[in-house]
């Protein structure tokens, strides 16, 4: 499978990456219920197939899953990356451990700024972006980064020098993409006290409740394009950026063959997630990206 840098950075990845957070109606992720022997053999098949890009987040609750898998191949063989909630500094540090323990590694190639949502969101968070900094000196982590939630903050982030990759939801219809329209999902979940509240008193099966409905949460044309731009605007700012949401959430699966040609021929789209959690979804992929 072919393999890109990422922006500026030396990170080299496959064009397509292993998303292991897929939405379950139960709240958690996919990948998360699965026997951890189970979703390693998964990763471990994919990698057979070219596909060295394993993504992850703190909450995902995959990081031991990882950790199996990287038991049967070399750490420098695989790109890791997660992603931190947190928004100061000794909260950082202490998610950033937990992390490295979990996944059983003295490194992550990338750790980004997790869902934001807003500007301000980003600015509150400017301790994260700190600590993960440090990190980056000490040589725990490669690159540093966000991953985003909304148009504001993807805006934001082309304007932090030291921001070296974005996350950003991209597909050809519109679904769940990031957009100023904020439902009150993420009107709250922008709040990052309100968010850590809304974690301890609602439980995980409402809050996913709450989140917009994918089929009605499409933008205009008008407005993916506004994304796009947003996009050609950061990667020309030489900052990597890798496309989620390129099958929004399994409502673009039969679509798969349109879904995959269309984001892997953005030339500012340097890779691209798909949450898997099959040998024959890994295998659809890797033909659909083949044939692209």
């Amino acid at each position: 499978m072919e393999k890109v840098k990422l922006g500026r950075t030396s990170i080299k990845v496959s064009k397509l990456g292993f998303g292991t957070g897929t939405a379950h109606p139960s709240g958690c992720c996919s990948q998360a219920l699965m026997d951890k022997k189970e979703m390693a053999a998964l990763l471990l098949y994919a990698f057979e197939h070219g596909v060295n890009f394993w993504d992850t987040a703190f909450q995902y609750g995959t990081h031991r899953h990882i950790r199996e898998a990287l038991r049967h191949v070399r750490r420098q063989d695989v790109v890791i990356a997660t992603k931190l909630v947190s928004s100061h500094e000794k909260e950082t540090e202490k998610m950033f451990s937990t992390s490295l323990k979990e996944l059983g590694v003295e490194y992550v190639d990338v750790c980004l700024m997790h869902g934001l949502r807003t500007k301000r969101e980003l600015s509150y968070k400017q301790g994260a972006l700190n600590e993960l900094l440090k990190y980056k000196k000490a040589g725990k982590v490669r690159a540093v980064g966000l991953s985003s939630h909304g148009l504001s903050a993807l805006k934001a982030a082309a304007e932090v020098p030291e921001i070296d990759l974005v996350w950003a939801r991209i597909n050809f219809a519109g679904l769940c993409m990031d957009s100023d329209r904020m439902g009150l999902y993420d009107q709250l979940a922008s709040v990052s006290c309100l968010k850590k509240l809304a974690k301890v008193i609602l439980p995980k099966n409402l809050t996913a409740a709450l989140r917009p409905k994918i089929d009605t949460d499409s933008l205009s044309e008008t407005n993916r394009r506004e994304v796009e731009e947003t996009l050609k605007v950061i990667h020309s700012k030489t900052k990597g950026v890798v496309g989620m949401k390129v099958l929004a959430e399994g409502h673009l699966q039969e679509k798969t063959d349109e879904s995959i040609r269309y984001v892997r021929n953005l030339p500012f789209i340097d890779s691209f997630l798909i949450g898997m959690t099959s040998r024959d979804e890994i295998t659809k992929n890797c033909r659909s990206l083949d044939s692209g």
